[in-house]
This record gives structure tokens, C-alpha cells and sequence, in this order.
């Protein structure tokens, strides 16, 4: 076998895949077919498979075939519309979007602790006027969110000690009114906020902790909240790229947005 036939079956294999012809859920032919229809050896497909399978467009089951990998994202609300709050807001925003797109059972559990900064979040909370830095500590609010039991997003929110310590901000419980409104009653209102969006692979034990698939990698974002030029918060959200797809929308977007956005895939073909 070369690493070029295997290549080359993965490349008309993903391009059948591009054109329709394989619907989600559907099986593949068998290997023994697959090699006689391209005029390789089995094992030429079956590492063929494996490629697609690392890239997550198939899932390979020893003695049952490999089956075309099927995505139905949930919405993940980067910004408020009309008639919703953005994702960020558990209750109001994240869990109430999704119970209205079909999920009845959505639930979060929430730890909070203290914690060092690290360099990443010690620069994303230095700001134009630094808020922390180094060696400063920081109120770390993390929410793992759950939908029909299985983890679907996880949600770590740093805060400078110096504005949350000793405040119900370090309560492990939902704070319903939310966090920058607390923060705001604290002194330091939200101005102004930007994102940072991006994907990587999994480390072992986030894909055991999602569990996910072969191939699938996690979507971040990253937002950063400032009270005038201090930030006061940084939050990570950390989302399997199979499930979910981030809307972003002008606030003047109609409610109507949420019907469009939910009827969209970015993996239609």
C-alpha cells in the first residue's frame, strides 16, 4: 500500500460525500466493494476510512462498516437579538434558546475557586489599564453545561480578586440577575467587550470529558469585558465543533433570526 492510493480513496470517497450521494447515517460499502470499485487492496480502504474518520466525516465500527457522520449543531448565541438573550446568560439566554429548539432537558453545574492567574488570562485582564497581572489572583467561575445529560459546553469566567473577592460572585450558585450586572453594582458597569473565536484539537481528556469522536475538534471563544479601559471579566467557552455552530447578529436583527439561524447548517453541502 501507498500513502498515495489511500489518499487518493479518501479524496473520491470525501468528494461522493461532497455531491449527496451518502446521507448522514447511511453505510458505506463494504470494503471488499470499495476496493474492487477503486482497484486497490482492502486495507487501502479501510486506511482510506481512517482518514475520513480523523476528519469526522465518518465513523468506522469494527464488524458493522463505516457510516456517514450526521451534524444537527444547536445555536450558540454570540450576541443579543431581539426576543433572546446571547448564550453567555445561562437561564435566559443559553437554556431558554435551546428548550425552545427542541431540548427539553438542559441543566448546568457550577464550582467556583481562586486561582492564580495564568500568563493567557493575566494578559487578557491586563487591558490598556492593567487590572491584574502576573502572580495576581483571580475568582474563577467555571459552569459545565448539560444537555439531555451529555456535556455540551463548558464556560470559565476569570475576575480580578480585587473586584470579586468576597462577594456573592463567589457563591458556586446561579447568579440570575448575571455576572456583569454584579459587576456593575460593584463599581465597574460593562462598557464595551470583543471576541476572540477560534478551533483546536481536543486535548485526551476534554475529548473524554465531551465525549468526543475522532476528528472533532472544539470550538473557543474567548470574550474579554471592560468597564471603561479596566477589564473586569474573561470568559472561555469551550464547545464541540459538531455541535454547535456560533450566530452573530446586529442588534437590530429581528426575532425571526432564531428561526432562520436554527434552520441553517454550516455543514450542509
Amino acid at each position: 500500500m501507498t500513502a498515495s492510493k489511500k489518499h487518493d480513496v479518501a479524496d473520491r470517497l470525501r468528494a461522493a460525500l461532497d455531491r449527496g450521494e451518502y446521507a448522514p447515517g447511511d453505510r458505506l460499502p463494504r470494503s471488499a466493494e470499495l476496493a474492487a470499485r477503486f482497484g486497490v487492496s482492502a486495507a487501502t480502504v479501510r486506511s482510506a476510512l481512517h482518514i475520513l474518520q480523523d476528519e469526522g466525516r465518518v465513523s468506522v465500527h469494527p464488524g458493522r462498516g463505516a457510516f456517514v457522520r450526521g451534524y444537527r449543531p444547536t445555536l450558540h448565541l454570540a450576541t443579543d437579538v431581539q426576543g433572546a438573550r446571547d448564550s453567555e446568560r445561562f437561564e435566559a439566554g443559553y437554556a431558554a434558546l435551546l428548550r425552545e429548539l427542541g431540548h427539553p432537558s438542559v441543566t448546568e453545574e457550577i464550582k467556583v475557586g481562586i486561582e492564580e492567574m495564568r500568563p493567557k488570562t493575566a494578559k487578557r485582564l491586563g487591558g490598556p489599564e492593567p487590572s491584574g497581572g502576573t502572580g495576581a489572583l483571580a475568582v474563577v467561575r467555571s459552569c459545565d453545561r448539560f444537555v439531555d445529560g451529555v456535556l455540551w459546553e463548558s464556560q470559565t469566567s476569570h475576575l480580578p480578586y480585587a473586584i470579586a473577592g468576597d462577594t456573592e460572585l463567589m457563591a458556586p450558585e446561579r447568579i440570575s440577575r448575571g455576572v456583569d450586572q454584579v459587576l456593575a453594582e460593584l463599581g465597574h458597569p460593562r462598557d464595551w467587550a470583543w471576541d476572540a473565536v477560534g478551533a483546536r484539537m481536543p486535548t485526551p481528556a476534554e475529548a473524554e470529558r465531551f465525549g468526543l469522536g475522532p476528528g472533532v475538534a472544539l470550538l473557543v471563544q474567548e470574550r474579554t469585558v471592560y468597564s471603561a479601559r479596566t477589564a473586569v471579566r474573561f470568559t472561555e467557552t469551550v464547545m464541540p465543533a459538531d455541535r454547535h455552530q456560533l450566530v452573530y447578529a446586529d442588534p437590530t436583527a429581528p426575532s425571526e433570526l432564531l428561526l432562520l439561524a436554527a434552520d441553517v447548517s454550516i455543514f450542509e453541502t
